[in-house]
């Protein structure tokens, strides 16, 4: 039965086999930018809300503004895809509409609802857990600086699918991406946040596919003083603030090393490059300019001096 199931109540939003590789080399800390407050935890303590991935009930106002949304994209087996997406997201409420028009004994209605409140509280994790653990390998293998599946379109598709919903999917672009969608009558955004963002991550794993041959990965080694940092936006677009629609997505994979995703072979020409120390700093002041609240590292002194900067120097 369903409800014999784990009930993951506390749902990560940045993967902790990512965050491990802080961990593995020092003590694992975390400032946490609300309370100004620095200590040493464990990944699983960390990036994570109570029920975060939790459904909600959309009202019709709700499911016009998606759909709206969604029939902007030009490619109809897109659309079918993000279509059928919200109705599995809808569909334990669909479900529950059902049978309430059907005579249940008590006990059979009471174990139903439970069933169908476990799916509504775990079944997204549920489903980031799976992506995850398919692309575990190519996590690795970037790791070790290999990239040969890249030219395999199918690795290809399931990595850069991947990248896009650990991008779109934290606790930051979801209370962005809430407050800049446009308001529409019945229409609620922190109620379509969490699949707006699935729908958004979905629509750029599949432009980036297409132009998956422009696209590279360049590996950064870090030899410097100080580690890269990570934090609970652990993807960023460095090309965010130009303005425009192109990406150069920054990921990094550990202290010493990191990964972008670019079109720019003028900037980026080699495969593999040492960062200077400035750049290490520039891409850190990045992460943690973009975090809604926790940075990481496995260093606390280096994470206090960083902090001490605060937010306001701008990005260029």
């Amino acid at each position: 039965m369903a409800t014999a199931q784990q009930n993951s109540k506390n749902q990560h939003y940045v993967w902790q086999h990512y965050l491990n590789a802080w961990a593995a080399e020092g003590s694992f800390c975390c400032y946490r930018q609300k309370d100004k407050h620095l200590f040493q935890t464990l990944p699983k303590s960390v990036a994570s809300e109570t029920y975060f991935y939790q459904t909600m009930k959309l009202t019709d106002g709700d499911l016009k503004w998606l759909d709206d949304f969604i029939g902007r994209a030009t490619d109809e087996r897109l659309r079918e895809l993000n279509r059928d997406y919200v109705k599995l997201n809808q569909l334990s409420f669909t479900l529950r509409e059902k049978l309430s028009t059907l005579e249940l004994h008590p006990d059979a209605r009471a174990q139903l609802e439970e069933e169908l409140r476990w799916a509504e509280r775990n079944l997204g994790e549920k489903y980031h857990t799976g992506i995850e653990n398919k692309n575990q390998d190519l996590l690795n293998f970037i790791r070790n600086k290999d990239d040969t599946f890249y030219e395999d379109p199918v690795r290809c598709g399931d990595f850069l699918y991947f990248l896009s919903h650990q991008y779109f999917r934290t606790a930051k672009m979801r209370r962005s991406m809430s407050q800049i969608a446009e308001y529409e009558q019945g229409h609620d955004a922190l109620r379509t946040a969490g699949i707006f963002n699935h729908i958004r991550a979905t629509n750029v794993s599949a432009g980036l596919f297409l132009e998956r041959k422009q696209y590279r990965i360049r590996f950064l080694d870090n030899e410097t003083a100080i580690p890269y940092i990570t934090g609970d936006q652990p993807i960023i677009n460095m090309l965010a603030i130009n303005g425009t629609d192109d990406l150069e997505l920054y990921y990094p994979l550990s202290p010493r090393l990191a990964v972008i995703l670019t079109k720019d072979i003028v900037k980026f020409p080699d495969r593999e490059r040492m960062a200077s120390q400035f750049e290490v700093e520039r891409y850190n002041y990045a992460i943690y300019h973009k975090s809604e609240d926790q940075i990481y590292s496995n260093d606390s002194n280096y994470l206090k001096s960083l902090v001490a900067i605060g937010k306001h120097v701008l990005l260029d």
